[in-house]
C-alpha cells in the first residue's frame, strides 16, 4: 500500500466509526447540518437558484435517480449536488472554518444528501460522512501558509471537492485504493476563480455546487476503475505546488496529525449574518453601538473600522466600488455597505442586501463615511475574528465597540437555541411553524432516522404544498 498523504487519509476514512467520536463533536456536526439545511431552504426560491436549475436541466437532462433538497423533480446525482451547493452558498450564510477560510459543511452536505436518499441510507450514515469529509477538509486547508484568496482561488471550491469526495467515500464504503483514485481525480476538477469578487457577478455563488458535483463524478470514475494519482498532494507535480506557485513551506502533516483525537470541526463557526465571515464581527459591533446609544444615521460624521490588512483586497477595496456594490452578492463582501446597512436598519438576516438596500440613500450616505484602517492585533492572530468599529458623531462624541471573536467560534460559542433561532428564521415563509419544528426536531435526532429519504421527501412535499 502507498504511504502517501492521500493513503493515510483514505485509511482513516475507511476505519472511523461514530462510537470512537466524542459526543461534543457529534453534536456540533448535527448542529452544522441543521444550520446548512435551513440556509438551503432559505435560498431555494432565489432567482439564481432557479436559473441554475434550468441550466442543468438544459445541459444534462432533467431526469435521474436523485433529488436536490427542495426540488420534487428528479435529476442526476451530480446535478442534485450542484443545486444543493448553490443553495448552500448563494446567501453567504454558510459556516466557516476560520483558520482556513473554508466553508466546509455546505460542500460536503450538498454531495451527501442526494446519495443518502438514493441509496436508502440513514441519518447516522449522513452524520458520520459529513463529519469525515468536514474534518479532513478543514485540515487540508491548514497545509499551506498562504491564503487561497491571495493567489486567486476560492478555498471552499478548490479545497471543497476533496472534502466532498472523502465524505462520499465513507458513505459508499469505498476501498482505500478507490478513495485514493477518487481524490487523485478530484485534483483535476479542483477550481474556483475569485474573479467575480471584483465585479459582483454570479459565478462565485456557484462554486460550492461545482465542487459538490465534481466530487460525485470523481467517486463515480473511481468506482469504474479509473485511476488517479496517489501522491496528489505532496508529489513532484502535486496539487499544492500547482495551486501555490511560490512553493512555500507546506505543513503536510496538518492533514493527519492527531487525526481522530484533535477535532478541527469544533472550529467551524455558524454565521450569524449572511455575508463574508470577516464582516460578521463588524456587524455585531455596529449593532451593539446602535442599541447602546441613541443616535440617528444622519448624525454620523465618520465610521472607522479596524480590520486585518490581508482582508483589504477582498472586502474593503477599491473603496468606490465597495461603497456602491453592484449586486446583492457584491454587497456581501463589502465592509462599507455592510456596516452602513447594519447601522441604518439594525438587522442583517436573510433579507439583508436586498436590491432596495443597495440604493437606499440613508445607507449609501453612511457607507460614504466608512473608513477602513489596519488592525495589527487582528493581523497577529489569524485564528481569531476581531473587529473594532468607532463612530464619531456631529457633536464630537466618540463611540467604540470591539468584538474579539465573532459569535459561533470556539472562543465565543453559541448554543443550540441560537442555531434553532437561525434555522426558524431562515425557513420562515417557506415552511409553516409546525413543519419547521418537526424538521428541526428530526435533524436534532439525526442518529435515530433509519431512512433519511423519508424525511427529505416529506420536506419537498411541504415546500410544494405550502
Amino acid at each position: 500500500m502507498s504511504t502517501t498523504l492521500s493513503a493515510a487519509a483514505a485509511k482513516w476514512v475507511a476505519e472511523i466509526s461514530l462510537p470512537t467520536v466524542p459526543e461534543a463533536v457529534l453534536e456540533h456536526t448535527r448542529l452544522q447540518i441543521l444550520d446548512m439545511i435551513g440556509v438551503m431552504i432559505a435560498s431555494s426560491g432565489l432567482e439564481v437558484v432557479g436559473a441554475a436549475r434550468k441550466a442543468v436541466a438544459e445541459s444534462d437532462g432533467a431526469t435521474g435517480p436523485a433529488f436536490s433538497l427542495t426540488d420534487a423533480a428528479p435529476t442526476t446525482p451530480a446535478n442534485a449536488a450542484f443545486l444543493n451547493g448553490v443553495m448552500s452558498a448563494v446567501l453567504e450564510f454558510d459556516d466557516t472554518h476560520i483558520r482556513s477560510n473554508i466553508h466546509p459543511t455546505g460542500v460536503v452536505l450538498s454531495a451527501l444528501l442526494p446519495e443518502c436518499e438514493r441509496l436508502g441510507l440513514s441519518g447516522r450514515d449522513l452524520l458520520e460522512a459529513v463529519l469525515v469529509g468536514s474534518e479532513l477538509l478543514c485540515r487540508l486547508g491548514l497545509i499551506s501558509p498562504i491564503r487561497m484568496h491571495e493567489v486567486g482561488f476560492h478555498p471552499s471550491s478548490a479545497y471543497g471537492i476533496f472534502g466532498a469526495v472523502w465524505g462520499l467515500a465513507h458513505l459508499r464504503r469505498l476501498t482505500v485504493e478507490q478513495t485514493m483514485h477518487a481524490i487523485g481525480t478530484a485534483a483535476s476538477l479542483s477550481a474556483g476563480s475569485i474573479a467575480s469578487f471584483e465585479d459582483g457577478t454570479s459565478t462565485k455563488t456557484l462554486h460550492v455546487g461545482m465542487a459538490a458535483s465534481g466530487a460525485i463524478r470523481a467517486v463515480a470514475l473511481a468506482g469504474q476503475g479509473i485511476s488517479g494519482p496517489h501522491p496528489v498532494f505532496e508529489g513532484k507535480f502535486g496539487w499544492f505546488k500547482s495551486h501555490f506557485q511560490s512553493a512555500p513551506h507546506f505543513s503536510f502533516s496538518a492533514l493527519t496529525d492527531d487525526l481522530g483525537e484533535r477535532w478541527e470541526v469544533l472550529n467551524i463557526a455558524s454565521k450569524a449574518h449572511p455575508c463574508a465571515y470577516t464582516l460578521i464581527p463588524f456587524i455585531a459591533a455596529a449593532i451593539a453601538l446602535r442599541e447602546a446609544y441613541d443616535f440617528a444615521p444622519e448624525e454620523i460624521e465618520v465610521v472607522h473600522c479596524d480590520i486585518m490588512p490581508r482582508s483589504f483586497a477582498t472586502v474593503c477595496e477599491p473603496v468606490e466600488e465597495k461603497r456602491r456594490p453592484r449586486t446583492s452578492w457584491h454587497g456581501r463582501i463589502s465592509l462599507q455597505h455592510t456596516v452602513a446597512e447594519a447601522l441604518v436598519l439594525g438587522r442583517m438576516d436573510k433579507h439583508a442586501y436586498a436590491p432596495e438596500s443597495l440604493v437606499d440613500r440613508r445607507i449609501n450616505a453612511v457607507a460614504d463615511k466608512v473608513v477602513h484602517r489596519p488592525d495589527p492585533v487582528a493581523a497577529a492572530d489569524l485564528s481569531r475574528s476581531r473587529a473594532t468599529v468607532s463612530i464619531r458623531l456631529g457633536d464630537g462624541s466618540e463611540l467604540t465597540h470591539t468584538i474579539e471573536d465573532m459569535p459561533g467560534t470556539s472562543r465565543n460559542p453559541i448554543g443550540r437555541e441560537d442555531y434553532l433561532r437561525k434555522f426558524r428564521s431562515n425557513v420562515d415563509g417557506v415552511l409553516s411553524s409546525s413543519q419547521a419544528d418537526e424538521l428541526a426536531s428530526a435533524l436534532s435526532r439525526l442518529d435515530d432516522i433509519d431512512d433519511l429519504g423519508r424525511l427529505l421527501r416529506a420536506l419537498r412535499g411541504w415546500i410544494a404544498s405550502p
